[in-house]
């Protein structure tokens, strides 16, 4: 995208800088028109198929690669999602979360937006948000009071 607001800033830049845009001539006009409208547009475009991602279900791995989490239907309420730990990378003396939900009662709030709830121990859950970013990338933000960390999933291959 850069490189798109780089052009478009070059077309306004060269030999409009002086000249008002309605002292322009028909064909400079539409040129900054075309280099203003089109980054526009493809940003619009960009953000519509991320909110357009609507099922999430599937294999998300963290963003360092040290587990693969499943997002598929609850066992116990088939009409929400759960994250399930299916791999894991373990650090010496660290216990396995293979196949226990780290995220329940994941439900759509928004066109591109989910909520539910991370587990962090034992009968202890916090609010989490999570949000498409594309096909592809998931980031899920959770919070204690004021304190939030935002995790990055990539949708395995």
């Amino acid at each position: 995208m850069f490189s798109l607001f780089t052009l478009a800033a070059s077309a306004l830049t060269q030999k409009t800088s002086q000249t008002p845009l309605y002292k322009m001539s028909p064909l400079a006009r539409a040129r900054v028109t075309k280099a203003l409208v089109v980054p526009l547009i493809l940003i619009g475009t960009a953000s519509q198929a991320a909110a357009g991602v609507s099922d999430i279900r599937g294999d998300w791995v963290l963003d360092d690669g040290s587990a693969v989490a499943r997002v598929a239907p609850c066992a116990y309420e088939p009409s929400r999602l759960c994250a399930i730990v299916i791999q894991e990378v373990l650090a010496p003396g660290e216990e396995s979360a293979i196949n226990q939900i780290v995220v329940r009662d994941i439900r759509p709030t928004g066109p591109g937006q989910f909520s539910g709830l991370y587990h962090i121990g034992p009968q202890k859950t916090l609010p989490t948000t999570i949000k498409v970013r594309s096909a592809t990338i998931l980031e899920m933000k959770v919070c204690m009071t004021v304190f939030c960390e935002t995790i990055k999933l990539v949708r395995k291959a």
